[in-house]
């Protein structure tokens, strides 16, 4: 911090910055075959303009088993699916469950009946399988790529 640069809490900060998905080889090699599947150089033109705009979010959209790659409109179909990346799959489990409102549900009911924290566990695997029902997702360079169904 600097004189300049006001503490986080005057700048309006809640969290800290995101960090960006690596584009590494896995993303890499997802859009070489991609590209290699095309015969026409102006999907290709398309494919690598929306790689060069979303990076691997879109390296991650190619990998999914019904994407039309030489489809005019790939880049509409991956703004309908596409959801948003996370680092780590807890990460998005809880935002999935912060999104239902499960989280403060359940915060809500322990303070109102005085249960301890350590007394109610989430069941991890139930949820994840309902996430998977719900979701396409992509483990890419690490990263958890999800996409609406």
């Amino acid at each position: 911090m600097n004189p300049e640069t006001p503490p986080p809490a005057d700048r309006g900060e809640q969290d800290p910055p995101r960090r960006e998905p690596p584009f590494g080889p896995e993303a890499q090699a997802s859009v070489e075959r991609s590209l290699a599947a095309l015969k026409d150089p102006d999907d290709a033109l398309r494919i690598l303009s929306l790689v060069n705009e979303h990076g691997a979010a879109f390296a991650a959209y190619l990998l999914l088993p019904d994407t039309n790659v030489a489809a005019k409109d790939i880049g509409d179909s991956f703004y309908d699916h596409y959801a948003a990346t996370w680092e780590h799959f807890d990460q998005f489990r809880n935002d999935v469950l912060e999104g239902l409102g499960w989280i403060k549900a359940l915060r809500t009911f322990m303070d109102e009946h005085g249960l301890p924290e350590d007394h109610l566990t989430w069941n991890h695997d139930v949820i994840d399988q309902r996430i998977v029902e719900t979701y396409d997702i992509v483990h890419l360079d690490g990263w958890w790529h999800v996409f609406h169904k």
